[in-house]
């Protein structure tokens, strides 16, 4: 599947409540695919965070460090679900992207790219030791 039909899917799955556009090309991306839904930029900052921030050429030209800020401001402040495209010569490789908590989504080969997803809600999961069967049992003590 083709990198922005692969998006054009995404969108309709995860289906936001709104749209924070990273860059031009996310935001007439959103619109197209998703006509009925509210899609703004990042600036200035909005007094609730956004259901999805989308990218597609917003780490273009960005080095690691950049990328980094920008991604974490992002989740911080803006959305807690990111969808980016990391193109060839993004500055951020698989194992950057893996650290920061995103899945691999998609990559399209022909176009060199790849689609990262991040979703605060299933990045982690919760360890099995963080169990009530785990915790102290108070009628068990004695003093």
């Amino acid at each position: 599947m083709a990198g922005r039909e692969h998006l054009l899917a995404r969108l309709h799955d995860i289906r936001p409540a709104s749209v924070c556009a990273l860059d031009a090309a996310a935001g007439q991306l959103a619109r197209e695919a998703l006509p009925d839904t509210p899609v703004s930029t990042p600036d200035p900052v909005p007094d609730r965070p956004f259901a999805l921030a989308l990218g597609i050429d917003a780490l273009a030209g960005l080095d690691a460090v950049q990328a980094q800020h920008l991604i974490s401001r992002t989740r911080l402040y803006l959305a807690p679900r990111i969808l980016l495209v990391a193109r060839s010569g993004c500055a951020l490789d698989e194992a950057m992207f893996r650290a920061l908590g995103f899945t691999l989504s998609a990559t399209d080969a022909s176009a060199d790219l790849r689609i990262h997803y991040y979703d605060l809600d299933t990045y982690k999961t919760v360890p099995d030791w963080l169990n009530s069967r785990f915790w102290a049992n108070p009628e068990r003590w004695e003093p």
